[in-house]
């Protein structure tokens, strides 16, 4: 792909659909200098859902709704890097994410759930197996280094699966309404935020800063949801 048509990629899916081929054309024309405008302009628009054109009924919702559970997935790795399972903050993000879920047929839902996840489960019971099995308890060197690294590859596996999962249970089901999808946007982005200062205050700088980002992303996205609802 060439870079303007990566920076496009970057657009939420209904302004590519409309405005795609025209954006694309943009960019190139002007060149090198224009990225980091068209790149702050693909998140601004990000940021502004009420924004965006509807190419289909939900569409808007369902993208969202998708985000939600990217945005989810990052702060569930970032939370494990660095700071412990607290329920005080743990909740409302996972009310949020509840909020979100599409209702689907129950049997679609079983098949999709196990066609999308089957990969992941058998890399995570791998691990747990190794884990358990005694015979690397104290690892060291480029074995340590290694099985970390399959650690953590696993875990990133598994968040990945979980939102394609959701992106197909989505596409197959019906999307959280707008007044749902407030409440779980502005629920995450609490519990983000509630997450981001505990590990401020474990001095986890980056951590708290990447929290942080999110947090704001998803109350911003929120509020703007609910001025337009208005």
């Amino acid at each position: 792909m060439s870079a303007p048509e990566v920076i496009v990629a970057l657009y939420p899916p209904a302004v590519r659909d409309r405005w795609g081929d025209e954006l694309g054309r943009e960019i190139a024309e002007r060149g090198v200098r224009s990225w980091a405008d068209a790149i702050a302009g693909a998140a601004r628009l990000w940021l502004h859902p009420s924004d965006w054109p509807e190419t289909a009924a939900g569409q808007t919702r369902r993208v969202l709704a998708a985000a939600l559970f990217a945005v989810t997935a990052a702060v569930a790795l970032l939370l494990r890097a660095s700071a412990p399972i607290a329920v005080w903050w743990l909740a409302p993000i996972v009310a949020g994410a509840l909020l979100a879920a599409p209702l689907a047929p129950f049997g679609r839902t079983v098949a999709v759930t196990l066609r999308t996840l089957a990969a992941p489960a058998l890399a995570g019971a791998a691990m747990v197996l190794l884990a358990n099995s005694g015979l690397v308890e104290h690892p060291a060197g480029a074995l340590g280094v290694a099985l970390l690294a399959y650690y953590w590859a696993t875990l990133a596996f598994v968040a990945l699966r979980l939102c394609a999962l959701a992106a197909r249970l989505l596409r197959i089901g019906t999307a959280p309404s707008r007044r749902r999808l407030r409440a779980a946007l502005l629920l995450v982005g609490a519990g983000t935020a509630l997450a981001a200062g505990q590990s401020m205050l474990g001095g986890a700088l980056l951590t708290t800063a990447a929290l942080a980002l999110l947090a704001l992303v998803a109350l911003h996205t929120g509020q703007d949801l609910r001025a337009a609802a208005r």
